[in-house]
């Protein structure tokens, strides 16, 4: 089984060292490194030309033209990539010694698993451990494995990134974009063994809660979804959540176009759920620019024909009542 690593970094010099020497130091190394960096201005290249020098491995580094966002940085670095099972990899995290000969196993036992991801353990800047993981975190928040879609903890089949690649235009996290998939397909495994750092400081991109280095539980996720509702242009807001699930439709109606036969009764009830819930915000954000009582009575009727079966229950009910 050839290995991948696709790593996309900018300005990643200060953590960058560590992270590449945990690959070295891996029971089972990686085959070929592929990097796309977004336009670093720091020492990020020069860190890495000089650690290709002596890496026992394949290592492609590749300057993007313009900047790609966090996003398409990545979407650049899988498309490079060749190996048979791929693992995303952040710039600023530490892998543990075993994480690819482990995840290569968990793999081979799950041969319909599309993706595999392990649990991390949450540090702060100086990977200091604070006592939680990230799987830890999702559970004691009362969410689901569904909320688990940290890129860094995943190893892609071939098999997915043949259909699902590219990832397209306008949408917000290339994790996002390819979990989701694995799991409207009954393909995602995750381990509990955990099998790195997470690294967190003030330069994260992911603001979710469950990456909190301070235990979260369902009473302290709930008050921040709510305190979420009432932050930034309302409007803005709901443009870009509508943008994003026209984009999420029309990429599914892509891939199922490529896909295997195998998997189209999957991806037509990911498509159905997709265009439900974007009909449903519609429907919703009409709701939200009503008065005060008549939007009450749209929302409480809303509640009663199931318009918020592919929403967040409670917290959607709140949000249109209060009209933000």
């Amino acid at each position: 089984m050839k290995i991948s690593i696709a790593m996309a970094t900018y300005n990643g010099a200060q953590y960058i060292q560590e992270q590449l020497q945990s690959f070295v130091g891996q029971t089972r190394q990686p085959d070929e490194l592929i990097i796309t960096d977004d336009c670093s201005t720091d020492q990020t290249e020069a860190i890495v030309r000089e650690f290709a020098k002596t890496a026992p491995f394949i290592v492609e580094f590749h300057r993007n033209e313009k900047n790609l966002g966090y996003c398409g940085n990545f979407n650049a670095a899988l498309m490079k990539t060749t190996g048979d099972l791929v693992f995303l990899s952040d710039q600023d995290d530490v892998w543990f010694p075993e994480k690819i000969e482990h995840m290569i196993s968990v793999a081979e036992r799950n041969p319909q698993a599309l993706v595999v991801m392990n649990d991390a353990a949450l540090t702060d800047g100086e990977l200091n451990e604070v006592g939680l993981t990230k799987v830890g975190q999702i559970r004691s928040a009362g969410f689901t494995m569904d909320n688990f879609v940290m890129g860094c903890c995943c190893g892609i089949r071939r098999e997915l990134l043949d259909f699902c690649m590219p990832i397209p235009a306008g949408i917000n996290g290339h994790d996002n974009w390819i979990v989701d998939f694995a799991d409207a397909l009954n393909s995602k495994v995750v381990d509990d063994r955990v099998l790195q750092y997470y690294r967190r400081h003030e330069s994260n991109e992911s603001q979710f809660i469950a990456n909190r280095t301070t235990r979260v539980t369902p009473r302290l996720a709930f008050i921040h979804s709510v305190k979420k509702l009432f932050e930034g242009d309302v409007r803005e807001r709901e443009d870009a959540q509508i943008a994003q699930q026209q984009v999420m439709i029309e990429g599914i109606q892509r891939v199922q176009a490529v896909a295997p036969q195998k998997y189209h009764a999957n991806l037509e009830h990911m498509l159905e759920t997709a265009e439900a819930a974007a009909n449903s915000f519609e429907l919703r954000v009409r709701v939200r620019e009503k008065w005060l009582l008549p939007r009450m009575a749209a929302t409480l009727g809303l509640l009663l024909k199931g318009g918020y079966r592919n929403t967040s229950g409670v917290k959607a009910v709140l949000r249109d009542l209060v009209g933000c």
